[in-house]
């Protein structure tokens, strides 16, 4: 039976036991004859909807929309009456109804109007609790060019697949440092899952004080402390259906942790000062930026609530930790401020249609953004971008734009060209040596990256972390790259000198040996591409994304 509960109020008999037998079969029903009976019971009981005829002994539906809107505004009314009349029609929506059936009653329609108006008053509630616009403070999140977003997707579509072939809900635990995006991660896993149009409900448990997290979360009835005045419905009956994001549950006292693993369990809440437990059908989405491993071992954090809410455990990276992504961020950020920002004060920047006087990110620019640490991750590249349109004249983001940065933390720029914005020939020979010159016939580019690889594990005798600080990569991405060529230890083939101790990106290899080319045959794209045993195809697409200009 469908945990929803609801009133009836109808004093013809016959009329109201067919309704109340049809309703019990879906609903939790409970049926009056009057208003004043009702009233009793709506001012002890909590209900979803009430369903009353207009006309009714003493008091009438009416009465009870004037009641409802002191006591409590925000219950849905569905008025039945005998008349089909616009003018009663009118009267009875302008006096707060959600909606009204005249007799005779057609039991299928009434069903349809109840979980109409039980739609709207979710959507209506998740308005009121502050739902978040679909494009958050830190970015959507994208397919992003990094092996721990790929995971992460990955791991999306299976809780999605899951929660599609057996109704199952699975806890999920979201930890990142700040900035990183859990809440537009929280976000993506609501939108894409079969109840993204039921509420997102996002709760910052830092934002409320501690004397009020359990009547936030929990809700309560009037009378049930001084200053409950009236009743008041918890989060997690307002999420009922949907998915309620705890961010910051970290920060939560060990005494509203038991509460909210008793929830989780048991899938039901009460109020304070009530006696009834609701059942609530909910996803639970928590996040943290703290290490909760360490709480638990203070005595901070529970630790039967910790391997509760993570069933699912989404680790996201630090954006230092995926300079792959930053480039594709910063342009998805450029063209967000753009539209944000359509217009400029005399002497800054400003928006044309006219793509090729739009601002844009030179080379320059990429190569700062990409070498700079991030302590505020993606929410602060975000600011960075924005800030550079707003406050920097011209029509070139680079690395003018950035000077506000920590002078410790700014990119080296020793290798860039001190007279050109875009890379040159020797820009990534100049502290290398000769360890990556074109040779003479050329080379396969596409073989490159495996060899730097495999070269990599050699020199650190196959110790992973080793080998991905060679490579400037992580050791996610090693792996990913060591599945993706079939590599390990055995069947690694070496570069024919040793790499630097200072270690060096697979990127700027390949941007040193696309400019040589170039350079060696007069920026003919399709003699560079015949050195580098590229096709025409391979030889444009690497072009553009290294946005080497021929």
């Amino acid at each position: 039976m469908n945990s929803i509960r609801l009133v009836l109020i109808e004093d013809e008999r016959l009329l109201g036991r067919s309704i109340h037998r049809f309703l019990s079969e879906r609903y939790e029903c409970e049926w009056f004859e009057t208003i004043e009976q009702a009233v009793v019971y709506l001012r002890k009981e909590s209900v979803d909807l009430v369903i009353s005829d207009v006309q009714l002994p003493k008091k009438s539906g009416i009465d009870l929309l004037n009641w409802a809107l002191e006591n409590q505004p925000h219950l849905p009314i569905i008025l039945i009456t005998a008349f089909s009349s616009v003018k009663e029609a009118v009267e009875v929506m302008r006096k707060g109804a959600f909606d009204y059936m005249s007799k005779p009653i057609d039991l299928e329609a009434l069903e349809l109007t109840i979980e109409r108006t039980l739609k709207n008053r979710r959507l209506q509630n998740e308005v009121l609790y502050h739902r978040k616009q679909q494009s958050a403070g830190e970015g959507d999140f994208l397919e992003l060019p990094s092996p721990q977003f790929q995971k992460i997707e990955m791991m999306l579509q299976r809780l999605v697949e899951i929660e599609q072939q057996s109704g199952e809900l699975p806890s999920v635990l979201i930890t990142g440092e700040t900035g990183t995006g859990k809440g537009s991660l929280a976000r993506r896993l609501h939108q894409q899952s079969p109840r993204k149009d039921d509420a997102f409900i996002e709760v910052n448990s830092t934002a409320i004080p501690d004397t009020m997290v359990e009547t936030e979360l929990f809700g309560h009835e009037k009378g049930a402390f001084t200053g409950a005045v009236g009743q008041r419905v918890g989060l997690f009956e307002l999420a009922n259906g949907g998915t309620l994001f705890l961010d910051e549950i970290g920060h939560l006292s060990l005494g509203i942790q038991a509460k909210l693993l008793k929830v989780i369990e048991d899938k039901k809440v009460r109020r304070i000062g009530g006696n009834r437990e609701i059942t609530v059908n909910v996803r639970i989405v928590a996040a943290t930026n703290i290490g909760l491993e360490e709480a638990m071992h203070q005595g901070a954090f529970r630790k039967d609530l910790y391997h509760r809410l993570g069933l699912v455990h989404l680790q996201l990276p630090a954006l230092r930790e995926t300079p792959e992504a930053i480039s594709v961020l910063a342009e998805l950020f450029l063209q967000n401020a753009l539209r944000k920002y359509p217009s400029f004060p005399s002497g800054k920047l400003s928006h044309s249609t006219n793509a090729e006087k739009s601002p844009r990110i030179s080379s320059r620019g990429h190569y700062a953004l990409s070498h700079y640490s991030w302590p505020g991750n993606i929410r602060e590249l975000k600011n960075e971008i924005e800030r550079s349109i707003l406050f920097h004249s011209g029509d070139s983001l680079d690395f003018e734009h950035l000077q506000h940065l920590d002078q410790n933390k700014r990119p080296s720029f020793s290798g860039f060209s001190k007279t050109k914005s875009e890379p040159s020939a020797d820009t990534f020979t100049e502290s290398t040596g000769t360890l990556f010159q074109l040779p003479a016939e050329g080379l396969s580019l596409l073989s490159v990256e495996p060899r730097l690889i495999g070269q990599a594990l050699l020199q650190s005798t196959g110790e992973e972390y080793s080998a991905a600080k060679l490579l400037k990569i992580t050791q996610e991405e090693l792996r990913y790259r060591l599945q993706k060529y079939e590599l390990n230890q055995e069947n690694a083939q070496g570069w024919e000198h040793t790499l630097p101790e200072s270690g060096i990106s697979v990127s700027e290899i390949e941007k040193s040996y696309l400019c040589q080319a170039l350079e060696r045959t007069g920026n003919n794209v399709t003699g560079a591409a015949r050195l580098l045993n590229l096709s025409r195809d391979q030889m444009r697409y690497r072009l553009e994304k290294y946005e080497i200009e021929t």
